[in-house]
Formats: C-alpha cells, sequence, structure tokens
C-alpha cells in the first residue's frame, strides 16, 4: 500500500500521481478525437470566439517583442490591459510560441491538457503532504479535483484553470503560515494566482477568509467559545491579513491597472435585483451531485456543478454522521463546506462572490472551491477509518441515491427549455438514464468503500477504477453535444482567408490615411457548427474592424456604437453590422469584404470615409445619445458634426401595414413611400432578430441580419416618391413597426461631407498602428465652422495629446469618443497613451515586495533573540 512515508513510497505515489492523469485526460482526448488523437480541436464556446484571437495576438507581440497597451484592431480601439490580465497572463501561454497561428488551435489543446493534468496533481501532493499519508485515495482526490463538475463544463475557459493548480499550494502556504508563521508559499502562490487572473484571484481570496475560519474552529479548544479562540489566534490572524494586504501589493502592477480598465466597461453598474434576498436554485440542484448533471448546452445557465465524483459525495455525508470524526472537526467542516454552499445559494453573498455582478453565462464560478473542500475532509476522514463503519456507507449511499432521483423529479418538474440566449433561468434538461447511471455508480462505490474499510487490497483498486470511469463519463456527457472543430479544415481556410485579405491590404495599403475594414467571412464562418460572428477576427487577420466580443468591452464603446445602430447583445459585445451611410463615413468604414464559400467574393469600396478623425462644430461635446433611438441618434449626430438644424434622416409615408398570424410565424407586411433619395433602413428597437426574416419587394435579404441582437437592417437605395413594400416573417410578436423606417438624405449628407473632407484628419505612418497603438499623430487644418477633432476611438482617460508640441486637454465627445478643442488654422496633433494606474501600481508593488524583504529580515532577527 502507498500508505508508508519512506522515500521510495513517496517516490511511487508521485508516479502514480502524475501518470494516473495523464492516462485518464489523454483517454478522454482519443475518445474525443482531439489532436493528436483525431481530427477534432477544442474550437468551442468562448475558445472560437475569444481566447484563440488573444493568443493570436498574444503569439504575434512575444514574437515581435512588441507590446503595446492599446490596440486598434479590438473594435474601434481599445486598452489591451484588462485582456492581458483576463485572458493571457497564464505562463502555460508561451506555447504558443512554436505552434503557427494556423496551427493555434493544437496549442490550446496541449495546453488545456496539460492545465487538467496538472490540476490533478497539485491536489494529490496536496494531500499527500498535508497529512502526510502518500495513499491511493490522495491520487484519487487528484483526479476528482482535476475533472470535478467545475473542470467538465467550463475547461474551455482555460485562463480560469491556473487557479485550481494553484489553489491547493497556496492552502498548504496558508496553513504553513497559520500553524508555523512561515509565509513564503502562502504569498507566492496567491500573487501567482491573483496575476495569471484577477478573477479568481478576487474569489479564492474570499475563500482565503473561510479557510482561515475553518482551521480557527478546527483548533478550537473546548472551553473556548468561537470568539474566544479568534482572540487567541490573533497572531497568526494578524500574519494572515498582513501576508494577504502584502500580495495583494505586490500584484498592484497588474492589478491597479486592470481595475481602472474594468471600470470603464459595462460591469461598473451595480443592479439591486442582483441583491435581492432569494436563493440562486431551487430543489433541482441534488441532480448535480451525481454523475452527467449538465451536458454542453446547458453551459450558460444550469445549478452548480457539484459533482467531484460519487466516492467523496458519499464521504462528504458519512464524514458528517461518522462516530470516528470528532464533534469539532465536523463543525469546522460545516463551516467550510456550508459556507461555500450558502455562498452560492443566497443570492446577495453569490453577487460578491462574483465580484459584485451576476455571471452572463457560466454561473456558479466558484463552485471548484466546494470539490476541493469536500474532497480534503474525505480524505481526512478515510484516514481516521471512517470508511470501516458499513451501515454508515450504506445509509449514505441510499440518501445520496434519494436525494438525487428528488432531484431529477423536480427538474422534471420544474423543466424549462432555454430560449435562445437567455441566461436568467436554469436549463433543466435531464435524461432518465443518465439517473440509471448516478445509481449504478452509487451501488457500487458503497460496495468499493465497505471493501476498503474492511481493508482488501483490491477494493481499493476497484474504487480507483470507478472513479475513473465516473470522472470520464461525467466529462464526456458535460461535452456532449459540444460543436468541435476540423483541426485540418481550419488550418485551410484560415491560411487561404489571410491570403485573400491581406491580398486587398497589400492592394490598399498606401492609401492616404486611416480606414477601416469589416469582413464578411463565410468559409471561415461555416468552420463553425453554431453561429459565429466573428467579434474578435481582426486580430487574426490583421484588419481594423469595428466589432469586439470579451468581458472587458470598453462601455464608451458598447455605448456609442449599440446607440448608433450596431448589432450588440449584451455589454459585452458589439457587432459589424448595423453599418449606415452615415456611421460608415464617419467611422471610416471605407471597405466590406465579403469572401464567399464558392469564391464569390465581392469588395466594396466606398468613395468617401472619414478615417481616423474628423472636425466637428463645438456641439458634439454637449450631445447626448439616447437608447433605442438609432434614427434620431444618428440625426443629431450629423447636426452636432455639421453645427445646423437640417434633417438628415426622413422617415417615409406608410401606406398600408398588417399583421396576419400563421401557424408557426407572425407576418407583417408594411407599404410605404420614401419621401428622401438615399438609402433606406429598418430598425426595430429592443429585439433580438434571431429567426427572423426580411424581404424587400418580395426578395429575402441576407440572413445575416437575422442574428443575435437589433441592429440597422439595410433595405436599399431608393428614390424620393418610389414605393416598395417591407415583408417580416418572425418567430415572436413584434411591436408597431411604423416608426421603425427611415432613409438618409443623400443630397444633404453629401454636403457634409463635401466640408469634412476639407479639415480631415490626415494620420501619419498609419502602417504601424497594429504594432504601435500607443502612439499616433497627424495633422488637421481647422476652419471655423468646426472646432472640435473628433477621433473615432473611445473616450479614455489614458490618452495624453499635445497640439503643436503643447499639452492639450482631452474631451469626451458625442457622448463617448474621443475630442480635441482647436483653433483655426493648421495643426500637428500628436496622441500618446499612458496605462492608467501602470505607475502608482508599480510603485505599490515595490513598496510590497520592500515590506514583503524587511518582514522576512525583522522575522528572521525576532527568531534569534
Amino acid at each position: 500500500m502507498l500508505s508508508q512515508r519512506n522515500g521510495q513510497t513517496r517516490l511511487k505515489f508521485y508516479i502514480l500521481a502524475v501518470l494516473m492523469p495523464i492516462l485518464l485526460v489523454s483517454a478522454l482526448f482519443a475518445i474525443m478525437g482531439i489532436v493528436p488523437f483525431g481530427a477534432h480541436n477544442l474550437l468551442v464556446s468562448d475558445l472560437s470566439t475569444q481566447y484563440l484571437q488573444f493568443l493570436a495576438e498574444l503569439k504575434r507581440q512575444l514574437a515581435h517583442f512588441s507590446f503595446s497597451g492599446y490596440s486598434f484592431l479590438m473594435s474601434i480601439g481599445d486598452s489591451l490591459v484588462p485582456i492581458y490580465a483576463y485572458y493571457l497572463l497564464s505562463p502555460l501561454n508561451v506555447i504558443i510560441l512554436f505552434f503557427s497561428t494556423a496551427k493555434l488551435p493544437i496549442a490550446i489543446d496541449l495546453i488545456i491538457w496539460l492545465k487538467l493534468i496538472m490540476c490533478a496533481v497539485s491536489m494529490s501532493a496536496f494531500l499527500g503532504q498535508k497529512y502526510r499519508q502518500y495513499d491511493l485515495m490522495a491520487i484519487y482526490g487528484g483526479l476528482a479535483y482535476g475533472l470535478c463538475g467545475f473542470v467538465a463544463m467550463y475547461f474551455y475557459d482555460l485562463m480560469w484553470l491556473d487557479a485550481l493548480i494553484w489553489l491547493p499550494i497556496m492552502i498548504y502556504g496558508l496553513e504553513k503560515l497559520f500553524y508555523e508563521g512561515k509565509g513564503g508559499l502562502y504569498v507566492f502562490s496567491l500573487i501567482v494566482i491573483i496575476m495569471t487572473n484577477f478573477y479568481m484571484g478576487y474569489i479564492i481570496c474570499i475563500f482565503n477568509v473561510l479557510y482561515v475560519a475553518y482551521l480557527i474552529k478546527k483548533d478550537q479548544p473546548i472551553k473556548l467559545t468561537f470568539s474566544q479562540s479568534i482572540d487567541v489566534n490573533r497572531k497568526p490572524l494578524g500574519w494572515f491579513l498582513w501576508y494577504s494586504l502584502l500580495s495583494a501589493m505586490v500584484s498592484a502592477v497588474v492589478l491597479i491597472p486592470t481595475a481602472l480598465g474594468m471600470l470603464a466597461t459595462g460591469k461598473k453598474d451595480l443592479l439591486i435585483s442582483n441583491f435581492l434576498f432569494r436563493g440562486t436554485f431551487g430543489f433541482s440542484f441534488p441532480v448535480n451531485l451525481g454523475v452527467g448533471g449538465n451536458d454542453f448546452a446547458g453551459r450558460l445557465a444550469h445549478n452548480p456543478s457539484f459533482f467531484t465524483g460519487t466516492l467523496f459525495i458519499i464521504g462528504t455525508i458519512v464524514y458528517f454522521f461518522s462516530q470516528r470524526i470528532s464533534k469539532r472537526d465536523k463543525q469546522s467542516a460545516g463551516i467550510l463546506i456550508g459556507g461555500i454552499f450558502v455562498g452560492m445559494w443566497f443570492l446577495p453573498l453569490n453577487t460578491i462572490w462574483h465580484m459584485f455582478q451576476q455571471p452572463a453565462g457560466f454561473p456558479f464560478r466558484m463552485v471548484f472551491l466546494f470539490s476541493f473542500a469536500i474532497i480534503m475532509v474525505v480524505y481526512e476522514g478515510y484516514m481516521q477509518g471512517m470508511f470501516s463503519e458499513t451501515k454508515l456507507l450504506v445509509r449514505s449511499g441510499l440518501g445520496l441515491g434519494i436525494a438525487i432521483a428528488i432531484g431529477y423529479l423536480f427538474a422534471q418538474i420544474e423543466q424549462r427549455k432555454m430560449t435562445a440566449y437567455t441566461f436568467d433561468i436554469a436549463q433543466l434538461s435531464v435524461h432518465p438514464i443518465v439517473l440509471g447511471f448516478a445509481i449504478a455508480f452509487i451501488i457500487v462505490t458503497v460496495i468499493a468503500m465497505i471493501g476498503v474499510g474492511r481493508h482488501h487490497r483490491m477494493s481499493k483498486i476497484f474504487l480507483g477504477i470507478i472513479l475513473m470511469f465516473e470522472l470520464g463519463l461525467n466529462f464526456l456527457i458535460a461535452t456532449d453535444g459540444a460543436p468541435l472543430g476540423n483541426q485540418q479544415d481550419f488550418e485551410r481556410t484560415y491560411t487561404k482567408s489571410t491570403k485573400l485579405i491581406g491580398a486587398v491590404e497589400k492592394r490598399y495599403r498606401d492609401d492616404n490615411g486611416f480606414y477601416r475594414f469589416t469582413v464578411i467571412n463565410e468559409p471561415f464562418r461555416h468552420l463553425f457548427k453554431v453561429p459565429y460572428n466573428g467579434y474578435n477576427d481582426s486580430f487574426l487577420f490583421r484588419n481594423h474592424g469595428i466589432s469586439s466580443y470579451s468581458s472587458t468591452l470598453n462601455a464608451n464603446t458598447h455605448h456609442v456604437l449599440g446607440n448608433l445602430g450596431f448589432s450588440t447583445r449584451n455589454i459585452r459585445r458589439i457587432d459589424m453590422l448595423g453599418g449606415t451611410a452615415i456611421t460608415n463615413y464617419f467611422f471610416g468604414l471605407k471597405y466590406s469584404y465579403f469572401i464567399g464559400d464558392h469564391g464569390n467574393n465581392q469588395l466594396t469600396v466606398r468613395k468617401d470615409a472619414a478615417g481616423l478623425g474628423f472636425m466637428a462644430n463645438n456641439r458634439i461635446q454637449n450631445l447626448n445619445l439616447k437608447h433605442d433611438q438609432a434614427f434620431t441618434n444618428l440625426n443629431q449626430f450629423t447636426q452636432a458634426v455639421s453645427g445646423d438644424h437640417n434633417q438628415y434622416l426622413v422617415k417615409p409615408t406608410i401606406m398600408t401595414e398588417s399583421r396576419q398570424v400563421h401557424r408557426d410565424f407572425f407576418e407583417y407586411r408594411i407599404q410605404f413611400r420614401a419621401n428622401t433619395t438615399g438609402p433606406h433602413y429598418l430598425y426595430i428597437p429592443g429585439v433580438r432578430l434571431y429567426d427572423v426574416r426580411f424581404y424587400v419587394n418580395g426578395q429575402r435579404l441576407s440572413t445575416l441580419y437575422s442574428s443575435l441582437g437589433t441592429e440597422m437592417v439595410p433595405m436599399g437605395e431608393l428614390q424620393k416618391g418610389q414605393t416598395s413594400t417591407l415583408t417580416i416573417h418572425s418567430a415572436s410578436e413584434l411591436p408597431s413597426l411604423s416608426n421603425d423606417l427611415s432613409g438618409v438624405d443623400t443630397a444633404e449628407f453629401d454636403k457634409v461631407i463635401s466640408y469634412s473632407k476639407q479639415h480631415k484628419f490626415k494620420l501619419k505612418h498609419q502602417n504601424k498602428l497594429n504594432e504601435h497603438g500607443s502612439h499616433f499623430e497627424g495633422t488637421v487644418n481647422v476652419g471655423r465652422q468646426a472646432q472640435t477633432l473628433v477621433i473615432t476611438i473611445p473616450f479614455d482617460k489614458g490618452w495624453h495629446v499635445s497640439v503643436d508640441g503643447k499639452p492639450q486637454p482631452l474631451k469626451k465627445v458625442a457622448d463617448g469618443l474621443t475630442g480635441v478643442q482647436l483653433t483655426p488654422g493648421f495643426h500637428r496633433v500628436a496622441f500618446n497613451y499612458h496605462v492608467k494606474g501602470l505607475l502608482f501600481g508599480a510603485t505599490l508593488s515595490l513598496i510590497g515586495l520592500l515590506c514583503l524583504s524587511g518582514t522576512a529580515v525583522l522575522r528572521r532577527h525576532w527568531s534569534k533573540v
């Protein structure tokens, strides 16, 4: 048995602790057919829409040693610091340097493979070291942790996995600090956790407080109350607070700039509804105590992924009823496990634990802490002999089976099919056959646990085989339905797309000025088996676009573009669709490239586009955009630029309007007469156009406009007096459409363009923006009518501007863009981006390091006195 303490046994333990997760994770990848075991890659969910693109940019910056705090490849421009801090700071990301961009999905697969194994090894090592028992059960604990329900559901959010790797190491360090006063390991590992992903660092810091309460209760003398025990432990508590503070200070070089960057996103707003006194899940939650409680379709909305292997779920029940476990140990474990459970269930605590926001998909992101805690206490109880209580094992297994069955019953009662992209309810789509598997695993696990309690050697091996099979099955069920990509198709399509887009960019590279370039890449979109919007593809193909999708999207970008008609589902997304003649001009959208599936490529080059900046009347400084009033906003935006009160958007005359209800859809028909000559648009505010079909004069518009958000839908160029018919087929009822049509008066707008062209901001060295987005300059000739320079990037106090070599204050214009007040005449304007809080954060980090060093020296001196 691996229960001895000699060096040879420890070596065998660590060999098995590494080998077993390698075999299990590799077997799972082979079953799923992941490269190199098959043709698939893991480009699913956020891996395909965020991580792939961000890692491609990181690879380019690492390879060229060219790091910029600001990028024009992210929507209309944004700081890269929050992207780095949230997505890219894992040390394992250096692996991408050894792969071409076309093979980047293979690098991502390898990184995930390594992280899953390292999670298991870390937990096994923690259990062995903490309890000084290098037993097979500790290895089983590592396997259960490395493939727990949280991992099975969220492993493709790979930036979170580093925290799971370091959590057991940090907790071991915390215990060394609490019991021995040695804080080095705790500080180092906590700094690593915070700096690799600040979000998980925040979640784990809350857990650390719970864990210290657990340690205090565990060592509480019988004659003392808990509050008295806290007083007795003032010294270790003081060191815990001090070293935690220093860890945060050392991490400040990342934390401070990231915090300031995140305050620029829509996530800074607090909603009262997130703090209501209610629970976050109901009586169906026991489903997730058994195998297969969630599948891929329910990844965005589900009950907590409690599953940690039947062995450890049953073991937790046994622990709290076993006569071999002391009352004090049960109380301390109750504080830890109960605290996590209540923190997940009670909405205000759940919101606080999620950094004062409710997740938009992927809920209960702290549930891995529950798995960690129960594995630890079950291993402790196992060593105290609780597996020898046969009757209790049977009763616990029976109780778990009943609880899971009740959970399935409530899930069937509450079962609601999640509507398209709605995250406010749990998706309770359960399958009775999975309940059968869960009950079967309970039976065989209890039998094996009884054998282990009676010291049957083969029973422990059998228990491990059961656990590995169960963890593997749960992982496969959790990924069932995942639209895995084909790696060869990806490489071929990416390479071809790069050549096509690169050829167009090369052709127009010497064009005078900076212009944005939207790409509808049908072959690339069809690589993915789910709707793919290409939000961040500008990072892959190096073109300045308009769209973006990340948890760090600038709120000003979202506010301005969304209210001017661009498609948006939530505060994390802005799409390239939704442009009008007005926004196309002012935001420099000169090129639109449609790449078809069969070589039917079409490049549209617009005659006029403002570039990166243009001069506007000073009224632009006081413009306020109104929610869901895109036509009004576009008209007022143009009026503010030109300084007049002309009507640039003219509503058509509605001649007839009808509504019919068919079996599967609502049909709306509007006949209207254009009152101006120019492009006409439809905008239905507050409605997702998912599965909506549009017809103009009987001809169906592109399916691109049956999208996931509200956007401006083009109906084509119409002549004044022309009569047209708009037909809409919608699966859901739509509000009145009579006010949702308007046309741009081309003749009036051309006058604005004519003046603007004489006073454009002429960018110098525009080809260097991709590599050096933090610095740019240009010249502009300012007239008397328009004296505010508008740069079409989101307002950000990190920008510093100088005019003719002299500092000039930055202004927020157009309700979210960057502006500079100028005087008439010719000016040279230079912009330099300073990462907000970087200097302050670096200073705090330096102070933290000095305090750490000083603390170490003083403690060493005190120990000698």
